[in-house]
């Protein structure tokens, strides 16, 4: 992963952030990382994360903003469809790479044989998800510490990671500014899941100001995201996925039943080295 990012792909806003991430415990108790891990590169692009897919992306006919709907086969092909039945285009083999339960929708909707269909659901329906309820948070002034990070690392604080986005990336906010992003607990998520924004920020803003000092005073303004498939709590086996012999391909992060984006693109590296083995072997019949 670091060799991809590093070397691989283009290199220009990619730094690395320099900062470790420090551990809190339930109590609020917080120590420093792990000297090993923390002594690794933490890469951040200064556009952000979408940096990497975009990147991941140079070269490709890739179509933004079209949902794929449903499949059907046809003469050793697959038509793809979107969400008006409208024609998509057609393709030797087909990579889903949604969530399980979204890939699972696409697949009850598509043209498939009764067993394969069931033995795919079946497959997909063994992905267990934790949801995730993320808030952004602006202060006037900066905070400064000695991580970028806070990791919780017992699971018994309403808060799992908090990050000081401004360390990672001084761009991220005005001058003399700093963003937060407190990432919440599965528990906390699943309890405040219908919150309206303001209610989530006089909850977590408290929660805040106790890790990083009642000095914060007030946000100046707050954001909320709801990430109904956030982290994979457990995994759809890959090669069950991957085997079916009919053309459909499947990677994400819940093949590896852990939500990490390293594990993400190697599950994405496996299922194109499965598809160019089968795509051999329908040349070979051919």
């Amino acid at each position: 992963m670091p060799e991809l990012v590093r070397d691989e792909l283009a290199a220009d806003g990619l730094r690395d952030i320099g900062l470790p991430v420090w551990l809190f415990s339930g109590a609020g108790a917080i120590t420093p990382g792990d000297p090993a891990l923390n002594a690794e590169a933490k890469w951040i692009y200064r556009g952000g994360i979408g940096q990497l897919a975009d990147r991941l992306a140079e070269g490709l006919d890739v179509r933004r903003e079209t949902p794929v709907a449903a499949l059907a086969p046809s003469h050793d092909r697959w038509l793809l469809s979107g969400d008006a039945n409208q024609p998509l285009g057609a393709a030797d083999a087909v990579l889903l790479t949604p969530p399980a339960p979204e890939a699972a929708a696409i697949l009850a909707a598509s043209t498939l044989g009764a067993e394969l269909r069931q033995s795919l659901l079946d497959a997909l329906g063994r992905a267990r998800y934790r949801r995730c309820v993320s808030l952004a948070l602006a202060y006037a002034g900066r905070i400064e510490r000695p991580f970028y990070a806070l990791l919780n690392i017992d699971r018994a604080h309403p808060i799992a990671w908090l990050a000081l986005e401004h360390a990672k990336a001084p761009e991220r906010c005005p001058p003399g500014h700093s963003l937060l992003m407190a990432q919440m607990s599965p528990r906390w998520s699943d309890e405040h899941w219908d919150a309206t924004p303001a209610a989530a920020e006089q909850l977590v803003a408290p929660l805040v100001a106790s890790l990083l000092g009642d000095g914060l005073g007030a946000p100046l303004w707050s954001d909320i995201a709801r990430w109904p498939y956030a982290l994979p709590d457990s995994g759809a086996d890959f090669d069950t996925l991957n085997g079916s012999g009919s053309g459909l391909f499947f990677a994400g992060d819940y093949t590896a039943g852990l939500g990490r984006v390293h594990l993400a693109i190697e599950s994405g590296w496996r299922a194109a080295a499965a598809i160019e083995r089968w795509l051999g072997t329908q040349h070979t019949h051919a």
